[in-house]
């Protein structure tokens, strides 16, 4: 008697409970490419290396501004003339303790440094490398949220397709029951519809399947609550492709990673600049000021001001400096160079891509063209006694692989156009 009151009034706690609402979340697939960037952990990682350089720039900086320091001392002194070999008569060996208080100000200013302004010239284009690193993160980032968009536009399609199909073969298995029940048919057009109608059920429930895994993917790319509904406001289209010539002029200018490699090779040659710079004089300003005494009302100041010249006379590592210097700088031209030969292959292969899928988008649509017509057809042949059950299953087959292929080729052309774009840095406005 407890347990079923006990069972009656959570039953009746939990009809109070409101029920969990997912949002609907519309995307296009520019928002996409925003968010993703956005919350992006990866994204968030390259920013904070730039900022590691920014600050590694700003310290080569304030190391060619005066440095200076103060100082407050205040010692109690013995000293012991026997260290020195003196022996005064009438004095002790030892004179004092005493006490002495110090007042300290040194500075210094770079006069002239050229190995220290170099240093800092190639830590700043080593900045710069860095913001374009962000940039390239940005990029790729942007490509595998737009891939994530296709998937999910192409899961849609699937569903909208096969839920068609299954409308469809509803009508038909109707009909053939009918048919059967009119006696102009037989048990086996019957059984043969139903099958059909299995197989479209089936592909409808793997299709939606798997449109909640994509649409969890893109959700999580973007940063959003990965139970919400996934609304795409822009259709699964691509433009005409464009020109190579101007698409690969066009990527060499946008590329981050080009624009990357090319302040590295930059950062390089003045690294070999400050390098070889320490070969030459260094100018400096040192001062230091003093103010000292025994007693605060005893004390009497002092200064040091100096300009001081120095070269290097035998410094080994000098020149292992200079040739590490110009290894780099080799590797850095090499690195550049070559990039921009594998950006020119992406753009030419991702155009051709492109292009083939639009080939095959209008092959398609004229396929299922085809296969509609062919479907009525038989459909009409066995209404009027002349065709056979096989002949209208046969043509539902290729009804369903002819949309299944549209689809696909719809999809691997918006993909394609995704990846010109990227190959074209154009994803990411700069």
């Amino acid at each position: 008697m407890n347990s079923k009151l006990i069972s009656c009034g959570v039953a009746a706690l939990l009809a109070f409970i409101p029920t969990a609402r997912s949002e609907t979340v519309e995307l296009g697939l520019n928002d996409a490419i925003a968010r993703a960037v956005r919350h992006s952990a990866i994204a968030e990682l390259a920013r904070s290396a730039e900022e590691r350089a920014r600050i590694s720039q700003n310290e080569a900086f304030n190391a060619l501004l005066p440095q200076g320091d103060a100082k407050l001392i205040r010692s109690s002194n013995s000293i012991n003339l026997a260290t020195f070999g003196f022996s005064l008569p009438g004095l002790p060996p030892v004179i004092g303790p005493f006490n002495v208080i110090d007042g300290q100000i040194v500075a210094a200013a770079q006069i002239f440094n050229l190995a220290a302004l170099r240093h800092y010239q190639a830590l700043r284009a080593g900045a710069d490398a860095g913001h374009f690193a962000v940039q390239q993160t940005e990029n790729e980032l942007a490509a595998a949220t737009g891939r994530l968009y296709v998937l999910v536009q192409r899961a849609d399609a699937q569903v909208a397709s096969r839920e068609a199909d299954v409308k469809l073969f509803q009508q038909l298995a109707r009909v053939s029951t009918d048919e059967f029940e009119a006696g102009t048919g037989t048990r086996l057009d019957v059984a043969q519809a139903n099958v059909q109608l299995a197989r479209a059920r089936s592909a409808l429930l793997s299709a939606q399947n798997d449109r909640q895994s994509a649409q969890i993917a893109l959700l999580r790319a973007i940063g959003e609550n990965q139970a919400s509904d996934l609304v795409l406001t822009d259709a699964l289209t691509a433009p005409a492709p464009p020109a190579t010539d101007s698409a690969i002029a066009s990527a060499h200018e946008r590329r981050p990673e080009i624009k990357q490699l090319a302040a590295q090779e930059k950062a390089a040659e003045l690294g070999l600049r400050a390098a070889r710079s320490r070969y030459l004089p260094a100018v400096a300003l040192d001062f230091q000021g003093d103010f000292s005494g025994n007693k605060t009302n005893d004390m009497h100041s002092s200064r040091t001001i100096a300009a001081v010249a120095s070269v290097p006379l035998f410094r080994t590592e000098i020149r292992a400096n200079v040739e590490r210097a110009k290894l780099e700088l080799e590797d850095a031209h090499i690195r550049r160079t070559s990039a921009e030969a594998d950006v020119e292959q992406q753009v030419r292969t991702s155009i051709l891509s492109m292009q083939n899928a639009q080939a095959r988008v209008d092959v398609a649509a004229e396929n299922v063209k085809v296969a509609e017509d062919a479907l009525q057809i038989a459909r009409d042949r066995r209404t009027a006694g002349y065709g056979s059950p096989v002949e209208v299953d046969r043509a539902e087959d290729t009804y369903r692989q002819a949309h299944e292929d549209l689809i696909a080729a719809r999809a691997d052309g918006a993909a394609a156009w995704i990846e010109v774009q990227r190959a074209m840095g154009a994803l990411i406005k700069q």
